[in-house]
């Protein structure tokens, strides 16, 4: 059992890092963004298109964070100049019509057929009480944290991160205070998409996905998003983990291996339920 939870939380650091990601860009800019994993899984294909060119695997893959952050970039201009103030809903259309663009580019480019993947850090495996730890899923969970904590710290304590809660919030009270929201806007967008990348880089050798199960690994990350109300870093972070331990726990019981992936979102959609009810008892108060 803690073999598989373990064995889990490989996929639930990239679950925790895009659910960061979504959560970071929603409240900066207001869009709650379907194609987060789909931009991570271009540039991570990106990176081992070229690495199976020869190019060097460290230069293949600064170029797969660079496209990702290139595109998500170029897409933050576009929502910044002709989408900044429509409702949430019609960003949201524009970040699905976003995801359908990235997964019809990426089936062009890439194919719809599992690739060996290189790793980017050595297998190495560490014996930990027993249970079997790669390197690959510590730093992973470092990454998590760091991510999660970094965020947090830049969006409470620093002018920049004030800023940018204020550009989802007051866009026009924003631009007439002469802060240059199109430049916030588009270096939010870069940031979370490179970073996604870099999520999907690390998880990705041991996974073997296509391109498209790549892309819906946003699923999982919109479930652990939502948890925290698309607010609260912390909560999403830990969501995301929570969802890859119970998916790893799962594969190793008889009758549930088959529904691992459903479980973590029934506990989840238990947990929204639950918090709801409270709300509505306070309310009635």
């Amino acid at each position: 059992m803690l073999d598989g939870v373990v064995a889990g939380l490989a996929s639930g650091t990239a679950y925790a890092i895009l659910a960061v990601c979504v959560v970071v860009l929603y409240r900066l800019v207001g869009v709650v963004n379907f194609g987060q994993a789909a931009l991570g899984a271009f540039g991570a294909y990106l990176c081992y298109t070229l690495a199976g060119a020869q190019v060097p695997l460290a230069l293949a893959a600064l170029a797969g964070l660079l496209a990702s952050g290139l595109i998500a970039g170029l897409v933050g201009w576009v929502l910044a100049r002709w989408f900044a103030t429509p409702t949430t809903t019609e960003r949201a259309v524009v970040s699905v019509v976003f995801l359908i663009v990235l997964l019809t580019a990426g089936f062009r480019l890439f194919g719809d057929t599992p690739r060996v993947m290189p790793s980017l850090l050595p297998e190495e495996v560490f014996t930990i009480a027993g249970v079997r730890v790669s390197l690959t899923t510590v730093v992973a969970l470092a990454l998590a944290i760091g991510i999660a904590a970094g965020v947090s710290l830049i969006m409470r304590h620093t002018h920049i991160g004030i800023r940018l809660q204020a550009l989802s919030e007051r866009p026009m009270t924003v631009q007439l205070l002469r802060v240059n929201s199109r430049a916030l806007s588009i270096g939010a967008w870069a940031g979370t998409g490179m970073i996604s990348t870099l999520a999907l880089l690390l998880v990705a050798p041991a996974r073997n996905q296509t391109f498209e199960s790549m892309s819906f690994l946003v699923i999982p990350a919109l479930a652990a998003a939502l948890l925290g109300g698309f607010s609260n870093i912390w909560v999403a972070a830990g969501g995301g983990l929570a969802i890859g331990a119970i998916e790893g726990a799962a594969a190793r019981i008889d009758g549930l291996a088959n529904y691992r992936g459903a479980l973590p979102f029934l506990l989840i959609a238990i947990a929204l339920i639950w918090m709801r009810r409270r709300k509505v008892w306070d309310d009635a108060r």
